[in-house]
C-alpha cells in the first residue's frame, strides 16, 4: 500500500509532526494518525475539526484525501476551536480578527501589517510576540498550536525583531 506524508499541527502539539497515511485513504486516517502522536481530539461535546493550512473551512472527515485536496507533504491542522479570536497590539492600538486555527503566524502578521498601515520596510523589521511573554513563534506555526480549547483566543504584540538588551 502506497503511503503519503502529511505535516500535522494541532491542539496540544508544539512541534510539526510528520504522519504517514494511505494515499487512497480518507481524512479520518489523518485523525487516527494524529491520535497516535498525542494530538488532543475532542469527544462528542467538542469534536476536533481538521483544516488544510490557511483554509477557512473544515474538511469533511469522511472525504477521501484526494476529494479534500490533501496531497503528499501537505500541511493540516486539527483543533477543537473552530475559530480563534486574535488580537494584535502595536503603538497603543489593538486590532482584532477571527482566524481558523490553521492560520499561520505569518498570515496573522500580514493581516496586522495592513491593519496598522505599516510600510514594507517597517513590516520586515517587526515580528509577532505572544503578549505577556517573550515567545516569538515562527511564521509557519499554526495559531491553533498556541491555544487550548475552550480558550479560543490569543493576543500578540507587534515588536521589533532586534531585541535591545542592556
Amino acid at each position: 500500500m502506497e503511503r503519503i506524508e502529511i505535516f500535522l499541527q494541532g491542539e496540544g502539539v508544539k512541534d510539526i509532526i510528520l504522519v504517514h497515511v494511505p494515499k487512497d485513504g480518507n481524512v479520518r486516517d489523518i485523525l487516527n494518525a494524529a491520535k497516535e502522536h498525542g494530538v488532543t481530539l475532542g469527544g462528542d461535546g467538542d469534536p476536533s475539526a481538521i483544516y488544510i493550512e490557511d483554509a477557512e473551512e473544515v474538511v469533511d472527515p469522511n472525504a477521501s484525501l484526494e476529494e479534500a485536496g490533501i496531497r503528499h507533504r501537505g500541511h493540516v491542522h486539527i483543533h477543537r476551536c473552530h475559530r480563534i479570536n486574535v488580537s494584535v497590539n502595536f503603538n497603543a492600538r489593538t486590532e482584532t480578527k477571527v482566524f481558523p486555527p490553521s492560520a499561520t503566524v505569518g498570515r496573522v502578521k500580514k493581516w496586522a501589517v495592513k491593519a496598522f498601515d505599516m510600510s514594507e520596510k517597517d513590516a520586515a523589521e517587526h515580528i509577532l510576540q505572544i503578549t505577556g511573554s517573550g515567545a516569538r513563534p515562527d511564521e509557519d506555526i499554526h495559531i491553533g498550536t498556541l491555544v487550548t480549547h475552550p480558550v479560543c483566543r490569543i493576543s500578540f504584540d507587534l515588536v521589533p525583531k532586534v531585541r535591545v538588551e542592556g
